[in-house]
């Protein structure tokens, strides 16, 4: 299974295993398809792929099982750890050029690699504006990330001002590393890292690989996480 028409598509390690996964997003459709996935009507739309990486090279489909079976149109996308416990979330901005293509921006958070969860509004990041750049940064440097969002259509009537999210915070610890290359690939891009913790008693690794996040965005390429009680080795 595939998108016959993607957009935006990114690496992570969406379950925190230390093998890459791939998400790609489905745009072929019209806000008409939004409309019916929400209301439970049929529509002939594709839903967004999530590929599960062995680590070995394979993938295998797994949007069902993590809860990402929905129509979204998105354009601009990127992901980040809002809550600073080793699992990353992510943010779609949706849309496209025409005026009437007004569908939600979304946020998922990540449910420790069990699925996601849709906390676009719970958590205040709603809005109908269409969304292209998204940023997860850590803009006021306490410690949480922070989200940038780029609004507004391609036609100069269909413009709009963007959206900055602040992060009020979870109390959980938290960890910058800035990887600077000294014969080449200055920041590092493709740089894999693993910090070992221990959780609350329990020992446990966080990995993190060092890009610019999704496409159509771009986020800071120092890698940030967090999420422990005790010791980071």
């Amino acid at each position: 299974m595939r998108p016959c028409s993607g957009f935006p598509v990114w690496f992570w390690d969406f379950n925190n295993d230390g093998h890459l996964d791939l998400y790609a997003g489905s745009c072929l459709w019209s806000v008409r398809d939004v409309a019916a996935d929400y209301l439970s009507l049929p529509h002939d739309a594709e839903p967004d792929c999530l590929y599960e990486g062995d680590g070995q090279g394979g993938f295998r489909e797994v949007a069902r099982q993590q809860k990402l079976t929905r129509v979204t149109h998105p354009m601009g996308a990127n992901f980040g750890d809002l809550d600073n416990d080793g699992f990353p979330d992510f943010y779609l901005g949706t849309g496209y050029p025409e005026y009437s293509a007004l569908m939600p921006n979304l946020m998922f958070h990540n449910l420790r690699g069990n699925g996601f969860a849709d906390v676009t509004t719970a958590d205040g990041f709603g809005h109908l504006q269409k969304g292209h750049g998204v940023s997860f940064a850590d803009l006021d440097n306490d410690g949480d990330e922070d989200v940038f969002a780029q609004l507004g259509g391609a036609f100069a009537g269909d413009a709009f001002g963007d959206a900055l999210f602040e992060n009020p915070g979870f109390g959980n610890h938290w960890i910058v590393v800035r990887l600077v290359g000294t014969d080449s690939n200055r920041s590092g891009i493709g740089a894999r890292i693993r910090l070992d913790i221990d959780e609350s008693g329990a020992r446990r690794s966080v990995y993190k690989t060092v890009n610019s996040g999704g496409s159509f965005g771009a986020n800071p390429l120092a890698a940030a996480s967090g999420s422990w009680q005790g010791r980071a080795d």
